[in-house]
């Protein structure tokens, strides 16, 4: 697991930048405080900071290459079959000087190609320079998990695991005012879009070219032709197969040459995970669980008694209100996006938490997406019903409950497509008019698209679409928050229920199969729930959710930083009614939580902001004292723990 980054030149006879890669590196120590390294040649430039998992010896250190110098590689991530991987390259007669996945990937790629990415069961993010052709191979894995971004400037492409490293090698950092009713919306900007102008992500499932100046994007892993695949033959059991084949998918994600622990809630999803861990790993488990003071939101209760059912070493934690707008603002320096999440500083702390006892946790990330958890898609499950409500919801909000209310305005959206599309959302375009924003594109060509081809896949089954849409954008959010607050902490996380088998398998299997069942995601309680205390079975579905609304009210940092909304530099900007804002935040001072939403969305866009501004890279963008004094206690620790790396 590593920051990785590099620039690949247009102009190979250029002399290389090294003061800029090394900025981009150093700005990713989080991502790796084992071990430096970087590779400059013409036509590239190539670091990485590792956080050692696997051969933490000097084997291990990257750039690596393969035994003939053409290819060099960065890469960042697990691949969790590489001993299986690894087996038959050796019997070829490849001999492998470390025992890491990154050798077996490296060697796969000289071997195969990008054909070598279907056979990888794994999180990861690869670049690859070939240096007999001068070009540059960049993939990223099926779902997501790691991230990878990219731009073009000055004709060269530039790389990496984080945006601020880009910024950092003097890339302009600026803010994509055309994204502010997705940002407030859906919190995230989908597909190969952030909120900087010219940055890009590059699609999970995705691999790219860069050679002589040219780009080729290529889509390797597709869930909807691979789901219409499996449909040919299904499994006869699909609950004896799912049972199977998450405590395989456990079982490769505990390969490690440190510790793992689990990031435990309690819920059913991390539960399972706990569970299948205990039984298979040697030893005790550690598990890390967030508590809260206010008792609606607090599952620790939860977490303690899984812990002794499944005898666990449980650690719990609570994060004081008195930390939090710090909290906020740390979070939002390792985001470098909005925070898309309610959770996001509160699973940095707890990540934070267990630093000192493990480097790797396993999260319940993906169960909800891939088994169809939430309970917004329990209407869409019912087409002919909804159609039928459709005309008299909307007259009947003044006795609905929430749930009730959001599905009312779901429908007066106008189609059963939109409410689809937007599903997920707490925040409507309805809001956003109250709200005050002007003159805001409203293009979701993404996730039009994506919805376009659940459509396909699934037609007329309203929340089989609506779980296919979230598996490419809403969890892309989840999993991107789960990696910033993870490895800002310095540790890697892993999320067994997005192993691809159980991925694609679950997409292929018919409806009745998925949902066939008492309580949320039947298939998981059917497979594994007899393992798990009853009262954790019964206990109704809760979320990892935050009082922001009471803190936003109470915490005087927090309060303060809403009140300032409307003076904020980034929405003076933005096309926001200034005095329309400052009449909702009145309102809201006065109890009204209709738009909090959307209120809590603006806080936390304008604080990512502010941290990409003030924060970190400015510290190496034009500072060549920065710069070598980092270097030079690299160096000095490298020269007194050389076998850490």
């Amino acid at each position: 697991m590593c920051g990785i980054c590099g620039i690949a030149h247009s102009d190979p006879t250029r002399p290389a930048d090294t003061r800029a890669l090394l900025q981009m590196r150093d700005v990713l120590a989080h991502r790796g405080p084992d071990a430096t390294g970087h590779h400059v040649e013409p036509g590239i430039s190539l670091g990485s900071r590792r956080l050692a998992i696997l051969d933490r010896s000097d084997r291990g250190r990257m750039p690596m290459s393969t035994p003939d110098g053409r290819f060099w590689i960065v890469y960042n991530g697990e691949v969790f079959n590489y001993q299986e991987l690894r087996a038959p390259l050796a019997a070829r007669g490849y001999c492998f000087r470390s025992n890491t996945d990154t050798e077996v990937v490296l060697a796969l790629f000289a071997a195969e190609g990008p054909a070598m990415l279907s056979r990888l069961n794994g999180e990861f993010a690869i670049a690859i320079w070939d240096r007999q052709h001068q070009r540059l191979f960049l993939a990223r894995d099926r779902l997501g998990v790691k991230p990878l971004f990219y731009t073009i400037h000055r004709g060269d492409l530039y790389f990496a695991s984080e945006e601020k490293a880009l910024f950092a090698a003097g890339v302009p950092a600026r803010f994509d005012h055309g994204v502010w009713h997705e940002l407030l919306c859906f919190r995230f900007v989908a597909g190969e879009g952030t909120p900087f102008e010219g940055i890009r992500r590059l699609l999970p499932g995705h691999y790219l070219w860069w050679s002589e100046g040219h780009t080729q994007l290529r889509r390797w892993w597709n869930l909807g032709d691979r789901a219409r695949a499996l449909r040919e033959s299904p499994p006869a059991d699909p609950v004896g197969w799912y049972g199977m084949t998450f405590d395989d998918a456990v079982k490769l994600r505990l390969i490690s040459d440190v510790p793992v622990g689990v990031l435990l809630s309690g819920g059913l999803d991390s539960s399972s995970i706990a569970a299948s861990q205990a039984r298979q790993h040697v030893g005790t488990v550690s598990s890390f669980t967030v508590g809260f003071a206010e008792r609606d939101y607090d599952e620790e209760p939860l977490a303690r008694s899984v812990a002794e059912h499944c005898g666990l070493d449980g650690h719990y934690i609570q994060v004081p209100a008195t930390r939090l707008h710090a909290l906020v603002n740390e979070a939002s320096w390792y985001s470098d996006e909005p925070l898309a999440h309610d959770s996001d500083g509160h699973l940095l702390a707890v990540a934070q938490h267990a630093k000192p006892c493990i480097t790797v946790l396993l999260s319940g990330e993906g169960a909800d997406e891939t088994l169809g958890g939430y309970v917004r898609y329990m209407p869409l499950r019912y087409r002919v019903f909804m159609a039928a409500i459709a005309p008299a919801l909307p007259h009947m909000r003044g006795i609905l409950n929430r749930r009730w209310k959001k599905l009312a305005r779901l429908l007066e959206l106008g189609s059963l497509r939109e409410a689809v599309l937007y599903n997920a959302c707490d925040t409507l375009p309805e809001d956003l008019v109250e709200l005050g924003l002007t003159e805001a594109s409203t293009s979701l060509e993404y996730r039009e698209s994506v919805l376009s081809e659940a459509e396909q896949v699934y037609p007329w089954n309203l929340a089989r679409q609506a779980m296919y849409l979230d598996q490419h954008t809403f969890l892309c959010s989840v999993l991107d928050r789960n990696d910033r607050m993870t490895m800002g902490a310095s540790v890697e996380c892993r999320v067994p229920f997005l192993d691809y088998r159980l991925v694609e398998g679950v997409a292929a299997l018919p409806t009745r199969a998925l949902f066939s069942g008492s309580g949320d995601k039947p298939l998981l309680r059917l497979s594994l729930g007899n393992r798990l205390p009853g009262r954790n079975l019964r206990h109704r579905k809760w979320g990892f959710g935050v009082p922001w609304k009471q803190y936003v009210r109470e915490v005087p940092e927090l309060r303060c930083a809403v009140a300032e909304l409307p003076r904020n530099p980034l929405i003076l900007d933005a096309p926001i009614d200034q005095r329309r804002l400052k009449t909702q935040l009145d309102s809201f001072w006065k109890g009204d939580d209709r738009l909090f939403s959307a209120i809590l969305g603006l806080l936390m866009i304008t604080q990512a902001w502010e941290a990409v501004q003030t924060r970190g890279y400015s510290l190496f963008r034009n500072s060549r004292v920065m710069t070598g004094l980092m270097s030079a206690s690299i160096a000095a620790v490298e020269l007194l723990m050389p076998g850490v790396r």
